[in-house]
């Protein structure tokens, strides 16, 4: 698996994210540059974080919004795995992702299909002189755009969670992504090594994921 990064000067149609960086550690990877690159409607953001603390200060950050600023921010949800606030101004729905932690790398290389391995963060190695801000970045597989193109559905390592990556295939195939050959047969083989004869592990297969807010 490889990955690419660079500055964000070729990816004008991302800058608008930077106003939701601001006030916390946290960045911003998966699903929503698929729909950003295809000029599509972004319903959600997942933000996710190095370390459990970053989170919870984001959170604190965002509580203290929608006190100071309750016409711009309103909570939406909460579960084990996310908590969710929505953005009036931009009219989309931020879900912090508090099961998951790590550097961009390496989360992104847990994700199922290259077209959702994209992240956007800022890089405090990486400072602009003339402002003492971090520089903002991306990092993406190697082949995400030609995916994302071709509209194919590829699972180029480890499968961790098979039935919520065929969730997730069936879910992309309603708008015209296709897994491609070696997918469908990751897919399957992972998918019969499951045994539905053990009820309680077999059940507890089915509702794991990497991390899940609301569709």
């Amino acid at each position: 698996m490889s990955f690419k990064n660079s500055d964000t000067y070729n990816y004008r149609q991302l800058w608008w994210l930077d106003k939701l960086l601001i006030g916390h550690k946290g960045y911003i990877a998966g699903g929503c540059f698929k729909n950003i690159f295809n000029n599509e409607r972004v319903k959600d953001i997942d933000v996710f974080f190095e370390n459990k603390a970053d989170c919870l200060e984001a959170i604190s950050h965002y509580k203290k919004e929608m006190k100071e600023h309750p016409n711009e921010w309103r909570f939406v949800y909460e579960n084990e795995k996310v908590w969710s606030i929505y953005s009036n101004k931009e009219k989309v729905r931020l879900e912090l992702v508090k099961s998951v932690f790590g550097k961009p790398k390496q989360v992104i290389s847990e994700f199922d299909f290259t077209i959702t391995k994209f992240a956007y963060y800022k890089n405090y190695d990486n400072v602009d002189e003339e402002n003492y801000m971090a520089v903002f970045e991306v990092m993406f597989h190697e082949d995400f755009f030609e995916h994302l193109h071709t509209k194919r559905l590829v699972v180029d390592d480890e499968m961790i969670y098979p039935v919520s990556t065929f969730n997730r295939m069936l879910r992309y195939a309603k708008y015209g992504y296709q897994p491609c050959r070696e997918t469908k047969i990751k897919i399957v083989t992972n998918l019969a090594m499951l045994d539905p004869k053990n009820q309680k592990d077999f059940e507890k297969e089915l509702g794991k994921s990497l991390y899940e807010g609301l569709d």
